[in-house]
């Protein structure tokens, strides 16, 4: 068994991560199925080894996918990342939006609705609300939020994403989805949100070049309503965390964010670092609001 085997191990032991992140990280680390389930054979408590033997099937098709190169960083090309997730939406399109899911749909929709449920708590969405969804994958966040907000538009590079998250949300009135280059939000100019949401997407614009994340985020600065909220489940996958929080504080200050949340760890199932930058609030004859608002 490898270091980064052992240490995931470790950490599921000491209930720092999920076991669906537990069995992503193992089969990150085996790099292949069969080579993971002799980890857990090995060394692994029966409660994962039994949550394998449940994704079996699953659990397959997310090794293909690792296999193919999903988990590799595509640094310096964000065309290299769109046809990395055009191949792996035609393999697994669940694996391919969220790794930890393993594949299931069950364990996708959790993890989405955990997710939903904090932007809940967080007050950055409400009736009436407009989103706009940075990588927007297969539409698993649109599918979930739409009954709740006014208006949602997803955006993703890969046009099999696209295609697959129109499918699934073709019955949503309220949901649009727009394939998009990945330089910036410049094409939503003139049009106001509520919130800006990116999960799990900064990591890949930070790999590809550190000055593709920083406009995006000067752009939802300029899309935001005040009051308003961009949300980054995920800055990057340098597995440092301080400096995460560094870079973030910076953007944040420079496009006249307050940081509320700041590199928190607020999910159960998945271990995504939360951002929350909020807009100053708009205060006029006496009252303030910073609810989602119509529009």
């Amino acid at each position: 068994m490898n270091a980064a085997a052992r240490a995931a191990l470790a950490a599921y032991q000491c209930r720092e991560i999920s076991p669906e992140v537990t069995l992503m990280r193992l089969l990150l680390a085996c790099g292949n199925a069969a080579a993971m389930r002799d980890c857990l054979e090995a060394a692994a408590p029966p409660a994962l080894r039994d949550l394998a033997e449940a994704c079996r099937g699953h659990l397959e098709a997310t090794a293909r996918l690792v296999a193919a190169g999903l988990a590799a960083e595509r640094t310096g090309s964000l065309a290299a990342v769109a046809a990395q997730f055009d191949d792996a939406a035609a393999r697994c399109p669940e694996a391919a939006v969220a790794l930890y899911s393993l594949g299931s749909p069950d364990i996708l929709d959790r993890a989405t609705a955990e997710i939903i449920e904090r932007l809940r708590g967080w007050h950055v969405i409400g009736p009436g609300a407009r989103v706009l969804d940075i990588g927007c994958g297969i539409g698993r966040i649109e599918r979930e939020l739409a009954p709740e907000i006014g208006a949602i538009v997803g955006i993703d590079l890969s046009s099999a994403m696209i295609a697959e998250a129109r499918r699934r949300c073709a019955d949503l009135p309220n949901v649009e989805f727009r394939q998009c280059g990945g330089a910036g939000l410049g094409g939503f100019a003139g049009r106001r949100f509520d919130l800006v949401l990116a999960v799990d997407v900064f990591p890949y614009l930070v790999a590809a070049d550190p000055a593709i994340a920083a406009g995006h985020v000067a752009d939802a600065a300029r899309l935001t309503r005040p009051g308003g909220a961009l949300v980054i489940l995920n800055y990057s996958y340098r597995g440092d965390l301080a400096r995460d929080r560094a870079d973030v504080a910076a953007l944040a200050a420079r496009h006249g964010f307050r940081v509320e949340r700041d590199g928190t760890r607020d999910l159960e199932l998945w271990d995504g670092a939360t951002f929350l930058l909020r807009q100053p609030v708009t205060v006029s004859a006496g009252s303030v609001s910073a609810r989602p608002r119509r529009g």
